[in-house]
């Protein structure tokens, strides 16, 4: 049943819980404290009215005989004295029929003893120095208040000589002092009462505070999940509400992005697809037709589409496995500087044959945790690019470098570089900057995945690449990787 209530009703019910228990918890401990202070109150203004009788019992004590023993154990001379000694304030008393007052007397003609309504019969004691009693009630000393009595000895000092005790009265039907507690018991009730029921209110109103915004993200969260991704929730507070409502409006212009860039994506993806195809499917069709013989220039322009969707297909595979998580496998500990000069001596005959020249600057000892193949990848990647959109005579350098806790590998060119706006193009996908690097007029491109690749395995790496202007006079590729992964630091410190 509480699984199935909602989060409102669960906070309302535990409030409410939490103020009945504490309500009863308070009125418990007020009740007790208003009746054990009222009766102690009550307990010392009857103590007032007790003077003359403590008068009387000092004038009748005895030095030489002290602890009056002619009140020892005698209840009857010790109730006269009090009651000759004690003014009465006896609760006013019904009127009685004639015929009942005749009836009061026994059959020997003898009236009945005295009412005692406030029983002091079991309430009132005498009580020596000693604090044994002498005559009168017997009662749980807890339970009763005493006051000394004091007289003088032989020599006329003072001394104690005894203690009357009084104890607390018990329920009195009819009592002033007791119909008194009960109305300040009921007004407590009927106050607990009404701050019950305000409580309740405030309960009420201050969980309609915390699901209103639930309830708001809750059907934002469902339009959302229809695809309505330009809906933005108010925020309405500061407190964590609103900075979950503003994470809410954060994942929707995430998620309209995404879907942005998805749309552009299929659609790049199906322009750079049709290019070849349409290029096959021509030379095919010219072949069925016999407009062309199958020649070795046919052949070498059918083999160069086939190898241009082939690579296609690969980088769009390598962004898949990017995008899932599976780019970057196998870590090991690895020499960037070893790899960087392996990446060169692969090019480095391509590159001479251009008319171009290599230059390479290695730092020492610069090993990390990466994986080996793609940072490989990536500075071929790089390499490639470079030579490709670099003209005759040019240069090429390839450098790595430490920068605290991080390797850098630069390449560098001294082409012509892009246009800032271009700059900032360079690793959205299927972007190519031929118009605006190549001076040869060379249009024969890759297929414009290759730096997209590279960031998202920089990515992987927990480092950066990015582009910047070279010393050299054209652009420089530089990549940063940390030299420790950081997984590794975070159990380093544990």
């Amino acid at each position: 049943m509480w699984k199935k209530l909602s989060i409102g009703k669960k906070l309302f019910f535990a409030m409410m819980t939490i103020v009945i228990v504490v309500i009863a918890f308070v009125a418990f401990l007020l009740t007790l404290s208003m009746r054990s202070g009222f009766e102690n109150y009550v307990l010392q203004a009857e103590f007032d009215r007790f003077g003359p009788v403590i008068d009387k019992l000092v004038e009748r004590h005895d030095a030489a005989n002290p602890a009056w023993p002619d009140l020892k154990d005698n209840r009857r001379a010790f109730n006269r004295l009090v009651r000759s000694e004690a003014p009465r304030n006896d609760p006013p008393a019904r009127p009685r029929p004639k015929a009942l007052n005749e009836n009061s007397q026994n059959n020997t003609g003898k009236r009945r003893p005295p009412a005692d309504p406030l029983q002091l019969n079991s309430r009132l004691a005498l009580l020596n120095p000693q604090g044994d009693l002498v005559v009168g009630a017997t009662f749980n000393p807890a339970h009763a208040s005493q006051r000394r009595i004091m007289g003088v000895d032989s020599n006329g000092n003072a001394q104690l000589i005894g203690y009357l005790a009084l104890a607390k009265p018990t329920r009195i039907a009819g009592n002033p002092s007791n119909l008194f507690l009960l109305d300040q018991i009921k007004f407590l009730i009927l106050t607990l009462f009404v701050a019950l029921l305000l409580s309740a209110g405030a309960a009420y109103w201050l969980s309609r505070q915390f699901t209103r915004p639930v309830d708001r993200l809750v059907s934002g969260t469902k339009r959302l999940a229809l695809g309505e991704y330009d809906l933005r929730l108010e925020k309405a507070s500061e407190d964590e509400f609103g900075n979950l409502v503003e994470q809410f409006n954060l994942l929707a212009e995430q998620l309209a992005a995404q879907e942005v860039s998805e749309r552009r994506w299929m659609s790049d993806t199906s322009h750079e697809l049709q290019t070849p195809l349409a290029v096959l499917r021509a030379e095919i069709e010219a072949l069925q037709d016999g407009v062309r013989n199958a020649d070795q220039k046919t052949l070498a322009t059918l083999h160069l589409s086939v190898t241009r969707l082939s690579a296609l297909v690969k980088d769009i595979s390598q962004l898949s496995h990017a995008r899932e998580g599976y780019l970057v496998q196998d870590w090991e500990k690895t020499d960037l500087s070893s790899l960087a000069l392996e990446s060169a001596n692969k090019v480095r005959g391509m590159i001479e044959e251009k008319g171009l020249t290599l230059e390479t600057d290695f730092a020492n000892d610069l090993v990390a945790d990466c994986d080996t193949m793609r940072i490989g990848q990536l500075i071929d990647n790089v390499l490639t690019n470079a030579m490709r959109y670099t003209a005759a005579p040019g240069v090429i350098k390839l450098s790595t470098v430490k920068n605290d806790d991080h390797g850098v590998i630069i390449v560098e060119d001294s082409n012509s570089p892009p246009p800032q706006e271009a700059m900032d193009k360079l690793f959205d996908r299927f972007y190519r900057a031929d118009q605006s690097r190549t001076r040869s007029g060379n249009k024969v491109g890759g297929s414009g995945l290759g730096l997209s690749i590279c960031q998202l395995i920089a990515k992987s790496h927990h480092g950066n690449l990015k582009a910047e202007y070279s010393p050299l006079g054209g652009m420089a590729m530089v990549f940063q990787i940390p030299l420790i992964r950081k997984d590794e630091k975070l159990h380093n410190k544990q």
